[in-house]
């Protein structure tokens, strides 16, 4: 029954999208609980594509021209639905409720404290990391072909119950991807509550620029739209803001990812590597550029451009190909990918100098970001 839905909806979708543009869908296997999980196969009049699953409301593939027009797949991850679930959890998922981390695992909301489920611990401190244990990562959602002016798109929900993780409030949750005929990848992201709550959502996927050879994301060329960045505590949670002249983390012109990564500096002690929370210049909830990604091999390039106050980078200091022997294209080695998070920032439920992350009835969430590829 899910996959004649699902069928018919591209039905739909193809008597109004782009001439060449299509959506197909396949089963992608089933998890250790006995669910079902569907992949649909985005492509757009230009022959670029996107793949996302349900389990996550995860991206599993973008492929996108080089400057000779060759397609080649730009994302890091798993290519098997087994290894999304056992293995590293934060490979092309939706993260949530909250986002990043809630020190101490808790906050206090409108006079009553609330205790989340903390799934890492810091100097013996609770911490929650991108909602908990059982995050929005971990949940099969469901999943329809959308209609869309020049893109093809598939619209994702879930209910978060009232409770979940810790978090009040029964909380709608739907995110969009829109692959455009400009080879634009957009997010959208929405959410309604029946109680105040908080809410941060966004993605947690790793580029690759090089495409399936991979390379040395150091390698890639970085700028961001930021004059300040975060410099974090000791549980990876924002303790100052700091101007970004004559630090690391000046990218304010196009860099090498690791052009300073050898300067002494407090935050990339703690952060053991090129790990940084930017303030997007001029912020003020309007979509605008936040950075720009680039790889002069091949001449993909990426700009993120985002409706969020922050963007996270992180360059994949975890990885090795003993603990990633088997993604998509053989074992994904430290510094194979680069993460282009756009977020509120961390722990904002406790600091109120940071935009607000409250939600509250009648109220609707509302982000949007957009990765916009091109090659030069």
């Amino acid at each position: 029954m899910k996959q004649c839905f699902v069928l018919l909806s591209i039905a739909v979708l193809l008597a109004g999208c782009t001439k060449g543009a299509y959506v197909t869908s396949e089963p992608f296997g089933k998890l250790s609980t006995g669910e079902e999980v569907t992949t649909w196969h985005m492509v757009n009049g230009n022959g670029a594509s996107m793949d996302v699953t349900d389990y996550g409301c995860r991206i599993v593939r973008i492929n996108m021209p080089d400057r000779n027009g060759k397609m080649d797949d730009v994302v890091v991850g798993y290519g098997d639905l087994e290894s999304f679930e056992k293995k590293d959890r934060f490979l092309g998922p939706v993260i949530g409720r909250f986002g990043n981390r809630i020190d101490n695992a808790s906050f206090i909301l409108d006079g009553v404290r609330y205790d989340v489920d903390a799934n890492e611990r810091f100097d013996g401190e609770p911490v929650q990391c991108h909602g908990g244990r059982m995050g929005f990562d971990k949940f099969v959602w469901e999943g329809e072909v959308v209609e869309g002016q020049d893109r093809v798109g598939v619209r994702f929900h879930r209910l978060s119950p009232d409770g979940e993780q810790g978090f009040p409030g029964n909380m709608h949750a739907y995110v969009t991807y829109w692959l455009t005929d400009d080879n634009v990848v957009k997010l959208e992201y929405e959410a309604t509550t029946d109680k105040p709550t908080v809410v941060n959502l966004s993605n947690h996927t790793y580029f690759n620029l090089r495409g399936s050879e991979g390379c040395y994301v150091m390698e890639h060329l970085l700028q961001v739209e930021a004059d300040t960045c975060v410099q974090n505590n000791t549980h990876f949670c924002p303790d100052k803001l700091l101007h970004v002249q004559g630090s690391p983390f000046d990218f304010r012109q196009p860099q090498r990812v690791d052009y300073r990564l050898d300067m002494p500096n407090e935050h990339l002690r703690i952060m053991k590597g090129m790990s940084a929370c930017w303030v997007i210049r001029d912020w003020d909830g309007t979509l605008r550029r936040a950075a720009d990604l680039y790889d002069k091999k091949t001449g993909r390039g990426v700009e993120t451009w985002t409706t969020e106050p922050t963007l996270l980078t992180f360059t994949g200091r975890t990885f090795s190909a003993e603990k990633y022997p088997d993604g998509k294209y053989g074992p994904i080695e430290k510094f194979g990918g680069m993460l282009l998070e756009t977020i509120h920032f961390p722990d904002s439920p406790n600091q109120s100098r940071f935009p607000s992350t409250v939600l509250r009835p009648g109220e609707k969430y509302h982000s949007e970001t957009e990765y916009r590829f091109y090659a030069k």
